[in-house]
């Protein structure tokens, strides 16, 4: 009889609230249940699984449905920041498979295909760019601009999903690099995203922050404080993360390395990198991490013999550590693609010649 009655009190509070506010709808009551649920337990629950490809699955699936909610008067923003990283893995997926087949292409001096899987290198970044910068401007919604204000986080779940913002951000600023500016980001972002970092401490997030910092620092010259080797930054950076078990710092400063022309600074990154298993609340974020290392490894692999680096084998091949294809030799190749009578047709593009730029 109670809980009849309960009930009864709960239909016709709803009802009053209906008439005086027109809210307690059937979609705001689901929404707000699922945004809770995906915080506090689907978030958490993803970060300890260590299938990379089911999360990129489920942000491509499940974030249109969530973010959805925004439409019924609800904020998903804080959900928004996974799963459009998430699916932005996806995307990032698809842009190293076809970087590695540009690098086989040229291995074997193959010029056409080079230069289509040119092409849909590009398309990768671009989609995994406008992902990303969805996650970081869901991040500030969320969580406000960083860089004028630090907030305060009302548990750890939130300041991880705000500190992947960051991430998300940065992450897509170069992917928008290598796609040419196809989705033209601000050039204002850096800058927020290198300030928003100081926010968070480089002891409890394994030395994210100042792997975050140091790889704007490395990407605008100039930017760092002066007398700070960014290089160095990243290597402290790294080795924090390390010691801490969540290598996230460690893949941000290989995969730098890399992008500003140190393939023998990092092999010997991969060399001190001590990868574990994805185990833990953060397998996922070592899954992650992992997934960048090895890429470059696949890429060092590629460059000096053709194919990608053996399975789970994160390391540069030990008598080539540093070889690579010469760049005049790889832009020759691409040289005279289309012939005198398809010049006429086909315009070559400008860049034709695939450059030596970041890749992730």
């Amino acid at each position: 009889m109670k809980k009849r009655f309960r009930n009864v009190v709960l239909l016709c509070a709803c009802a009053l609230s209906i008439v005086a506010l027109g809210g307690c709808s059937m979609q705001k009551m689901a929404g707000n249940a699922v945004i809770e649920y995906s915080h506090d337990e689907a978030i958490p629950y993803l970060m300890s699984q260590g299938d990379l490809a089911s999360a990129c699955q489920m942000g491509q699936a499940m974030g249109p449905v969530l973010m959805s909610f925004h439409r019924v008067g609800l904020d998903p923003a804080q959900i928004g920041i996974g799963t459009h990283m998430a699916a932005g893995m996806c995307a990032e997926m698809d842009q190293r498979e076809h970087e590695l087949a540009r690098y086989r292409a040229l291995y074997e001096q193959r010029s056409t295909e080079a230069q289509d899987a040119l092409v849909r290198e590009k398309q990768a970044h671009s989609l995994a760019a406008s992902r990303m910068i969805l996650a970081y401007e869901n991040a500030v919604a969320a969580y406000g601009d960083l860089s004028e204000k630090c907030p305060e986080y009302k548990n750890d779940t939130d300041a991880l999903l705000s500190l992947l913002g960051l991430a998300s951000g940065a992450l897509a600023i170069l992917h928008d690099f290598n796609s040419e500016k196809a989705v033209g980001i601000s050039l204002d972002i850096p800058g927020k995203i290198e300030k928003g970092a100081q926010c968070f401490d480089d002891d409890k997030w394994w030395g994210m922050p100042t792997a975050l910092r140091a790889a704007i620092w490395l990407s605008i010259p100039g930017s760092g404080p002066e007398g700070v080797d960014p290089i160095e930054a990243m290597k402290t950076a790294a080795a924090k993360g390390d010691a801490q078990g969540v290598f996230l710092a460690r893949a941000m400063q290989i995969m730098m390395l890399a992008t500003v022309g140190q393939p023998e600074n990092m092999c010997q990154s991969m060399t001190e990198s001590k990868l574990k298993d994805g185990s833990g609340d953060f397998a996922m974020l070592n899954a992650y991490a992992r997934s960048m290392i090895q890429h470059q490894a696949d890429i060092s692999w590629t460059k000096a013999k053709g194919y990608r680096a053996p399975l789970n084998w994160a390391q540069c091949p030990v008598a080539e550590a540093a070889s690579t294809m010469d760049e005049e030799k790889a832009n020759d190749l691409l040289e005279g693609l289309f012939d005198d009578e398809d010049v006429d047709a086909v315009e070559t593009p400008a860049d034709a010649v695939p450059a030596e730029t970041p890749t992730t």
